[in-house]
């Protein structure tokens, strides 16, 4: 059993935590309290010089191979261009309102809070520190003069993926599991299938929201139901419905997309590709801000051409992709980057 699905479902048993948006809402039990730590590893041989104070909060462990990670690398990367850096990790959004405020004390000049869950009390403690820059990953351009929201276009290289899953699926049959149906999961699936249909006009998507971000065996069996009726190509939104999709596809068979982070130790046999995410572009862009004092209500959206968002390829599963598909994606992606091709967003079924 990998280590992330042995954290989440340790995670359900100890605190019951049910999340209500893209990274989740309030626990029903909080968790012990966890105090930040003075620092983030740093890479060898690190620039120390200092240039500001920049502290994360992240709501799980830093080595899950996803989300929270995603964060945690792109703060070690600011640590190595010379910030002094923080972080604390798997903060109940019941303490994150302790943890900012401590942060905040400490002179830290931005505090990103990595999870939609850490909302309320975000917006609550930036109006106790006005001189303190905050951000929060929402997606939803709710921001604050000192609170900063950040979108996730992940639909951008659900495109690319579905290009991949156009060529490799056998049936044509593609598979979308969400932790909730949120526009910005809903928006995936739809983009893997606009890419898969310019391989495969008859391609199709089974959507699933398990309406939990947690737990995993729900993301399997929302799996195990789709590969029931032939889908064999997977994509995800959310930690626990992407480990769920790799159980099921160990079982079934099939592919699975790793979800912003190279999920492919957890699955060696079945994560065909990765949708890695690169918050240090951004991470940047906030520290400069807030150094240059011109933070003011930023809503940042850094996709594939802004370097945020990309798609790798499982090195020990790379043959089972042909040429052709990866050359298909390299010119997408680079029509992406000039503007000439446009993903469409698509954030909620027609009604």
């Amino acid at each position: 059993m990998n280590k992330l699905y042995t954290y989440y479902g340790s995670l359900l048993l100890l605190v019951g935590l049910l999340l209500l948006t893209a990274c989740g809402a309030a626990p029903t039990a909080p968790a012990e309290p966890t105090q930040p730590k003075e620092e983030a590893a740093a890479p060898a041989e690190a620039n120390t010089e200092g240039k500001g104070k920049l502290a994360l909060i992240i709501i799980g462990p830093p080595d899950d191979n996803s989300w929270n990670e995603a964060g945690f690398n792109a703060l070690n990367a600011m640590k190595a261009k010379g910030y002094e850096t923080t972080y604390s990790e798997s903060v109940a959004p019941a303490d994150v309102g302790r943890v900012l405020r401590e942060l905040a004390e400490k002179g830290f000049q931005m505090i990103v809070a990595h999870s939609f869950s850490y909302q309320d009390a975000v917006f609550e403690v930036a109006q106790e520190f006005p001189e303190t820059n905050f951000a929060w990953g929402g997606g939803i351009n709710r921001t604050a003069k000192n609170v900063a929201d950040y979108d996730q276009p992940f639909y951008e290289a659900a495109y690319l993926v579905g290009i991949i899953a156009g060529h490799v699926s056998k049936s044509g049959k593609l598979g979308a599991i969400y932790g909730f149906d949120i526009p910005v999961c809903h928006a995936m699936g739809e983009a893997m299938l606009a890419g898969a249909k310019t391989v495969n006009p008859n391609a199709e998507v089974t959507s699933t929201a398990i309406g939990d971000w947690l737990d995993a065996s729900k993301g399997k069996e929302a799996a195990l139901a789709q590969a029931d009726t032939g889908v064999d190509f997977w994509i995800q939104c959310g930690e626990a419905p992407t480990v769920g999709a790799i159980e099921a596809a160990k079982e079934k068979g099939g592919f699975v997309t790793g979800y912003v982070g190279d999920m492919t130790e957890n699955g060696p046999d079945v994560v065909l590709v990765n949708l890695i995410w690169n918050l240090e572009p951004m991470f940047e862009d906030m520290m400069k801000s807030t150094l240059e004092g011109k933070f003011d209500a930023p809503y940042y959206r850094y996709g594939i051409a802004q370097g945020a968002l990309d798609v790798t390829v499982n090195p020990a599963l790379a043959d089972k992709i042909p040429p052709e598909a990866l050359k298909q994606v390299e010119e997408a992606k680079a029509k992406i980057i000039s503007g000439e091709l446009e993903v469409p967003f698509v954030p909620e079924t027609a009604k």
